[in-house]
């Protein structure tokens, strides 16, 4: 049971840490209550002196009378002119030429007479004798024929055997002649040489890094074994050795004064009652004019300058002067103007609406023969042989499997002996990826 732990780290008497929380016992005094505060003692009362107070002069009418001439009075002063003259513009100017009513856009744009296009007359729809068929054009243009299947592009894979040797003349054997190769020329060789100074088995490993004598390095490992120590376990921390209990001393507090009542009484006199007295005041005399109207002596002049500038004149009104060489008619009107019997309502027939006619043309049987249909005829498609291998369907039968994995497989119409076996060097093979 000895660990590194128990050996370390010993047991000691420890006495429990002592609370540092205060005391929560109530801070009595026995001194009364003091009202005195840092207000009372700071700002303390000093007497008051009466403050100055500008005494304003007396008002002191001016001697004299008030002159009421202005500079407007005296600039603008009353003149007597002349009424001003009207000043009638001439009517309007007539130019002795005749006014010819023919504007350019009449002399350009003349109406020119257009002929009427006459309807091309609209041929009636006559249907059909012959007896409704019931065939459409797919069936009647793709029609099915009864043919022969294609024969098959496909190589026989019948065994060719021949009676005559085998002929192993190649193009290789007969185009590439064998010739005589020439001896070719040898170099002698140099003989050795040994030479004369004794071999130094020293190398430059050997000669610059030289064997030293050094001691052997000790260890950096510590020692497995436990620290022991007599001494007594010391239970001084950072703690108890920086926060340490001190003897607290109650704060401070400052003791008011007594409050003492001052002597003598209160002058209840202020400023406001010392400047502003009541004075003994009169009763403001009405402004207000009396009823009665003041008649001065004389007669009333109702003569204003604007009476006397601005004046009625008599005015005549001038009469409209007749045109030259123009003489009344003397016929009386008969209620007809010129607007209506030169302008008179002709009939008229409504304009026709030149938009087509939304029927079709129709000018015979539709022909319906595209180039699609002429050129891409419908053809029996033939099934890929290498899709219907290993079925029922298929044609070929399978023969062998050769080492690279390629099957290979034989018309299954073909005569096979069965008592003779057919090596596979001598059937043509067509792997499967050819047929597909």
């Amino acid at each position: 049971m000895i660990t590194s732990y128990n050996t370390t780290f010993k047991q000691h008497p420890i006495q429990p840490r002592e609370s540092f929380k205060p005391d929560q016992t109530k801070l009595n005094s026995g001194d009364p209550l003091s009202d005195k505060t840092t207000f009372r003692s700071d700002y303390i009362k000093h007497p008051l002196e009466k403050p100055y107070v500008h005494a304003h002069d007396a008002y002191k009418k001016p001697q004299g009378e008030i002159d009421t001439m202005t500079s407007y009075h005296r600039d603008y002063t009353e003149k007597q002119a002349k009424p001003a003259q009207m000043i009638k513009h001439d009517g309007q100017r007539n130019l002795p030429a005749k006014f010819e009513g023919e504007p350019t856009y009449k002399n350009d744009f003349r109406k020119w007479p257009l002929e009427k296009v006459q309807q091309k007359p609209r041929e009636g729809w006559v249907p059909s004798n012959q007896p409704f068929e019931g065939q459409s054009t797919f069936t009647r243009d793709f029609r099915k024929y009864n043919e022969a299947p294609r024969a098959p592009l496909k190589p026989s894979q019948a065994t060719h055997m021949s009676d005559a040797p085998f002929d192993g003349n190649t193009g290789y054997r007969d185009d590439y002649i064998k010739h005589p190769f020439q001896q070719r020329e040898q170099r002698e060789k140099e003989k050795f040489k040994p030479s004369n100074v004794p071999f130094d088995g020293m190398t430059t490993f050997g000669r610059d890094f030289t064997k030293k004598q050094a001691g052997r390095t000790e260890t950096c490992k510590p020692d497995h074994q436990a620290y022991q120590s007599d001494a007594p376990l010391d239970d001084m921390t950072t703690f108890k050795n920086d926060y340490r209990k001190w003897n607290g001393e109650r704060p401070y507090v400052h003791q008011p004064d007594v409050y003492q009542k001052p002597e003598g009484e209160i002058d209840l006199n202020t400023t406001s009652k010392l400047q502003f007295k009541a004075h003994p005041t009169q009763r403001v005399a009405m402004v207000k004019p009396g009823d009665g109207r003041v008649m001065f002596p004389g007669e009333f002049s109702g003569l204003t300058n604007y009476k006397s500038d601005f004046k009625p004149w008599e005015m005549t009104r001038e009469a409209p002067k007749p045109r030259e060489g123009w003489v009344p008619n003397n016929v009386p009107f008969e209620g007809c103007p010129t607007y209506k019997s030169h302008y008179t309502k002709h009939s008229m027939m409504p304009v026709k609406s030149m938009k087509p006619d939304a029927s079709a043309m129709q000018s015979g049987p539709f022909e319906d023969a595209t180039m699609y249909r002429t050129e891409f005829v419908k053809k029996q498609a033939d099934i890929c042989p290498a899709a219907i291998l290993d079925t029922k369907a298929s044609t070929l039968c399978y023969v062998e499997t050769d080492t690279k994995g390629c099957k290979f497989y034989k018309p299954c119409s073909e005569t096979i002996t069965p008592l003779r076996r057919i090596s596979s060097a001598s059937i043509p093979k067509v792997p499967a990826s050819v047929l597909a």
